[in-house]
C-alpha cells in the first residue's frame, strides 16, 4: 500500500470515528472509503473487526461516569459474542445482503418510533420491564452478533435501540452498552478473522488507534450534550444506513 493511502486512511478513521464514540453508525462510511481504495471486501471486515475492539475500549469512559451497568450487560453479550463468531464464519463465504434488507426495514420503523416517541431513551424508565422484553432482548442479541460478524456496519446504532426500545434505558446508556457489546463482539470477529489470516494488522492496528482517539473525543460529547440531543444524529443516522441497505447492495 502507498503510504500517502496508508497515512489517509488513518486520519479518516480519526475524524470518522468521532461519530462512532457519540452515536455509532461510523462504518457507513468507513467500509466503502476502504473499499474505494481497493482493499478486499473481506480485508476490510477484518479491519473493521480491530477497529471495532479500540472503539469498544471507550465503554470505560462511558462506565466511570455511571453510564454502563456491566452486570446487567453481561448477559447480552455472551449472546453477542455467540453470535458474532458464527456470523464471522458465515461471513467469510456468505453475502449478507438479505439479512442487510431485513435490517434495514427494521431500523426504519424503529427510527419512526424513536420520533414519535419523544420519551424513549430522554427521560429514565422508573417502571418494571416485562420478561418479554428481556426475552425479545436476547433473542435480538444474539441476531445482532450474527449480524455484527458477517457486516457489522451501524451495529451500534442497532444496540442502542435495543436497549431503548426493549430495556427502557436512556440513549447515553444506551450508547454506553453499545460500545461495552462492541468490545466484546470485536474480540470475537477478531479471533475467527485472524485465525483465517484475513486481519492486515498493519494498517489495522493503526487505524484502531485512531479510531480509540476519535470516539474517545465522540463519547465526551455525548456525554457533556445528553440524552435530549443524541436522539437526532441517532435518527438521522439510521434512516441513512437503512437506505443503504435497501437500496444499495454490499
Amino acid at each position: 500500500m502507498e503510504p500517502l493511502i496508508f497515512v489517509l486512511l488513518v486520519v479518516l478513521a480519526f475524524f470518522i470515528s468521532i461519530v462512532a464514540g457519540m452515536v455509532g453508525g461510523s462504518y457507513l462510511l468507513m467500509i466503502p472509503i476502504m473499499l474505494f481504495f481497493g482493499l478486499q471486501i473481506h480485508e476490510v471486515i477484518g479491519i473493521t473487526k480491530i477497529m471495532t475492539v479500540f472503539v469498544g475500549l471507550v465503554f470505560i469512559n462511558y462506565w466511570r461516569k455511571g453510564k454502563v451497568d456491566l452486570k446487567f450487560n453481561f448477559p447480552f453479550a455472551l449472546l453477542i459474542i455467540i453470535g458474532s463468531l458464527v456470523g464471522s464464519l458465515f461471513a467469510i463465504q456468505i453475502s449478507g445482503n438479505i439479512l442487510q434488507n431485513i435490517i434495514g426495514i427494521l431500523m426504519l420503523l424503529v427510527s419512526l418510533l424513536i420520533l414519535l416517541n419523544k420519551d424513549l431513551g430522554v427521560k429514565k424508565f422508573e417502571g418494571k420491564i416485562g420478561n418479554k422484553n428481556f426475552i425479545l432482548a436476547a433473542i435480538f442479541s444474539l441476531v445482532l452478533g450474527f449480524y455484527n460478524g458477517i457486516y457489522g456496519a451501524a451495529f451500534s446504532i442497532m444496540v442502542i435501540m435495543l436497549f431503548t426500545v426493549l430495556l427502557k434505558k436512556e440513549f447515553v446508556e444506551a450508547i454506553g452498552s453499545a460500545r461495552f457489546l462492541d468490545f466484546l463482539g470485536g474480540i470475537a470477529g477478531v479471533f475467527v478473522f485472524g485465525l483465517k489470516g484475513l486481519i492486515n494488522y498493519s494498517l489495522a492496528i493503526p487505524m484502531g488507534l485512531a479510531y480509540l482517539g476519535g470516539g474517545l473525543i465522540g463519547s465526551h460529547i455525548t456525554l457533556k450534550k445528553g440524552p435530549e440531543w443524541v436522539r437526532y444524529p441517532i435518527v438521522i443516522i439510521s434512516i441513512a444506513f437503512a437506505i443503504k441497505l435497501l437500496l444499495f447492495e454490499g
